[in-house]
């Protein structure tokens, strides 16, 4: 029996995911103000640069999910402050050019925040493959890409030529 509470403890141990790793796995696909606070509190401790972007990008979700207009133009510039900031301090990260590109493409053109689009989809598709992120991972981030709305031919192609180098 007490070699059972240890088998629990080991596997309770080794299987809890940081709070960026859950965010990584869920995001995009947050669906809720209170899933996005959530996620956004679980994250204030760390300060990696993925961390940060991923942070801003709960920001930006809470605009899709607030009702009042203010405060969704409210957490939509705070969002964009903070990615943008993000970003400016860690330009060489892929992963959090990659949060921009789906948040741009995402957000209503209306808006303006969509001018790093190409920028970003361009580094990302040149600096992915040698990026330090678990290849899973690189599979999932390109796989999400496909699934925005505007892509051309061309992009589409692009997208599929590094899922098939990685």
């Amino acid at each position: 029996m007490k070699y059972l509470g240890l088998i629990v403890f080991f596997l309770i141990s080794f299987n809890t995911e940081s709070p960026l790793e859950e965010v990584r796995y869920q995001f995009p696909n947050i669906e809720s103000l209170e899933q996005a606070d959530k996620f956004r509190v679980s994250l204030k401790s760390d300060n990696s640069a993925e961390t940060k972007g991923y942070y801003a990008a709960m920001v930006l979700m809470k605009s899709r999910f607030a009702k009042s207009p203010f405060s969704k133009y409210k957490f939509f510039k705070q969002g964009k402050k903070q990615l943008d900031k993000a970003i400016s301090e860690n330009t060489a990260v892929v992963e959090i050019r990659y949060i921009r590109f789906l948040m741009q493409k995402q957000i209503p053109s209306f808006l303006g925040y969509n001018k790093n689009i190409e920028e970003d989809f361009n580094f990302i598709l040149t600096q992915l493959i040698g990026a330090d992120l678990a290849v899973s991972f690189k599979i999932k981030m390109l796989k999400t890409m496909l699934l925005v709305n505007d892509l051309t031919e061309v992009e589409k192609n692009k997208i599929n030529q590094i899922l098939n180098k990685i």
